[in-house]
């Protein structure tokens, strides 16, 4: 596996990645319904890479097959986090997710921040994130909940 920043023309492999693993792998803690607000089927791919324009986006390769994808805002915030739904517990998640986290440090970052799904949040709490609240979103008229969780970066040591 090899990790490198996300090219221009990878944002659609992208999105076709989130949707197939939010539907498989998110399925038995969402509905249906949830489901296709969080991850349609006609996700909006130009929007898609306009919202994530100034971060630092990551993708995993195996094979030359894209199998994962952080995106990490210059605020700490990750707004983005998915593995392959063929891929999984193969340590590609944790691999993005220590490069990013490594990013942050070098820059400075203190906190490093996201809103988890029920699905990922024991992943989360294995990297070290603690809960710290719970957030909505609507979309299209569907309340999604996710649990806000936080991880503090203290004089370049994480903790």
């Amino acid at each position: 596996m090899y990790i490198r920043r996300l090219l221009d023309d990878e944002y659609e492999d992208v999105v076709k990645l989130i949707v197939q693993t939010v539907h498989t792998v998110c399925a038995d803690d969402y509905t249906k319904e949830e489901l296709d607000a969080w991850a349609p089927s006609n996700f909006d791919v130009p929007k898609f890479r306009q919202n994530l324009s100034g971060s630092l986006n990551l993708a995993a390769f195996e094979k030359g097959k894209l199998v994962g994808f952080i995106s990490l805002e210059r605020n700490g915030y990750i707004n983005r986090l998915y593995t392959h739904k063929d891929f999984l517990h193969r340590g590609i998640g944790e691999a993005l997710f220590k490069k990013a986290e490594s990013w942050a440090k070098e820059n400075g970052i203190c906190e490093l921040s996201l809103d988890s799904s029920k699905t990922a949040e024991g992943f989360y709490l294995k990297m070290g994130f603690e809960k710290a609240g719970i957030s909505t979103l609507s979309r299209g008229g569907v309340v999604l909940r996710n649990t806000v969780m936080k991880k503090v970066i203290k004089n370049g040591e994480v903790k």
